[in-house]
């Protein structure tokens, strides 16, 4: 049961990571820059 369910989600995460690198991270970056600081995305911005 568990071997079923660790297969399903390794073969989700393989499936996300694959679509995050071929949108580039646009939407994180457009999200970064749109907002100007925040919790997460002040670090990023200023680089």
């Amino acid at each position: 049961m568990f071997d079923k369910f660790n297969l399903a989600a390794g073969i989700c995460a393989l499936l996300l990571f694959a679509f995050v690198q071929q949108q580039g991270w646009n939407l994180f970056e457009n999200e970064a820059s749109s907002s100007h600081g925040g919790s997460g995305s002040s670090r990023s911005y200023h680089k």
